[in-house]
């Protein structure tokens, strides 16, 4: 994308059906001696006035480049022999501006044609949802209305909700929204595959059926990331990875990074000891209650620390991974007494929140990085081998 169409993008009424062509221009760069007056006229007549200049140009806030079906080679059979026809899939970028937003596609001729457009507020978060897979007991409720574009809004379509907490599809095809989902807190951001939509809010993660919107399963115990990503995830082609707020060993799968704050081996037997001399502490109260008699050596401060320590602080640098399809519905709830149905891994990852991650094409290996940014983390999922008969 060249310079002039990322700086003076006009500012003009919503589009939804885009329609812009901008060609490509040669870049120029500023001579020394030119970027010193330029500096000058910038600088020196704010500097008398006391007044900021006013800005003619739109101001970028996020910029993304984007896969759809558009530009997926699986998808578009004239993309699948590209070395032998000499034609490539065209690049899609979204551009975020503080009052809207634009969806370019850039083919490898360089002439951006603009594809989507609208000016109604700031946007957080905007995604191009791909076709989704479906079977013979699943059909597509929004297949005239496809491609759709979900964008998550300062102000909701019903304009009475709070700002951010709602996600509207729009029909790139017709240009008309087809669909609202509300919440009740901000939203932070959108992922999508061909399976579903999940929406990232703070701590919490909703995650909706692609062919009919319908909510399909959430997460509520996602850990606090201080930022800039209020909780990170990271959405594959089949499997979602996100932070735990704690570590549950039940389900602690191998591998994984032990800091200094995770307990080892022989910790955690005697961890498992002194939970135990609790419980039987705890048994030995309530034969007391019923009896009346308290047994010599146990105190009401014994028992109301051991009630306080039921509570176990939130763990940072926990990575959860859930398969998507086998998941069920409802509630994903990782503890002691919940099942393993869904959960692919559960492991430690870092010693400080983790604040970015993301899988790789084949979806097997995931790389997580905390909010110090000192620590990159590859975890790869290994193929189980079949037993020989």
């Amino acid at each position: 994308m060249n310079e002039a169409m990322a700086t003076d993008s006009p500012r003009r009424p919503s589009r939804c059906t885009g329609g812009v062509v901008v060609r490509p221009q040669a870049v120029t760069e500023q001579s020394y001696m030119e970027s010193v007056v330029t500096f000058l006229q910038d600088v020196v007549p704010q500097a008398y006035s006391g007044t900021p200049l006013t800005e003619e140009k739109e101001k970028i806030v996020w910029v993304r480049f984007e896969n759809a079906d558009l530009n997926d080679t699986s998808r578009n059979l004239e993309f699948h022999e590209i070395h032998s026809t000499g034609s490539e899939p065209p690049l899609l970028i979204m551009i975020g501006y503080s009052d809207g937003m634009q969806v370019w596609s850039i083919p490898i001729s360089g002439e951006a044609q603009e594809l989507f457009s609208v000016r109604h507020g700031p946007i957080r978060a905007a995604r191009i949802l791909p076709a989704p897979q479906f079977g013979a007991q699943k059909c597509d409720n929004f297949a005239e209305k496809r491609p759709l574009l979900g964008v998550c809004k300062s102000i909701g379509s019903s304009g009475t909700s709070p700002p951010y907490c709602c996600v509207d599809l729009y029909s790139l095809r017709t240009g008309e929204m087809v669909k609202s989902i509300q919440f009740k807190t901000p939203i932070y951001d959108l992922h999508c595959n061909k399976r579903i939509l999940v929406v990232v809010l703070q701590e919490k993660i909703a995650a909706f059926d692609s062919c009919t919107f319908t909510k399909k399963f959430f997460v509520t115990s996602c850990y606090p990331c201080p930022g800039p990503n209020m909780n990170p995830i990271a959405l594959g082609s089949r499997w979602l990875a996100y932070a735990e707020n704690k570590l549950i060993r039940c389900h602690q799968s191998r591998g994984g990074a032990c800091g200094d704050n995770i307990q080892s081996y022989t910790a955690t037997v005697i961890s498992a000891a002194k939970t135990l001399k609790s419980g039987l502490t705890m048994v030995g109260k309530v034969v007391t209650q019923l009896t009346g008699t308290l047994p010599s050596g146990v105190t009401e401060d014994d028992v109301a620390i051991h009630s306080n320590s039921r509570r176990s602080p939130l763990v940072p640098g926990i990575i959860t991974v859930i398969d998507t399809e086998t998941v069920g519905e409802g509630q994903v709830l990782v503890s002691e007494d919940s099942d393993s149905d869904g959960i692919v891994a559960h492991f430690p990852a870092h010693e400080k929140p983790v604040c970015c991650m993301a899988f790789n094409t084949s979806g097997m290996l995931l790389v997580t990085t905390d909010t110090l940014g000192h620590d990159f983390h590859d975890f790869q999922k290994k193929k189980k081998k079949k037993k020989k008969k």
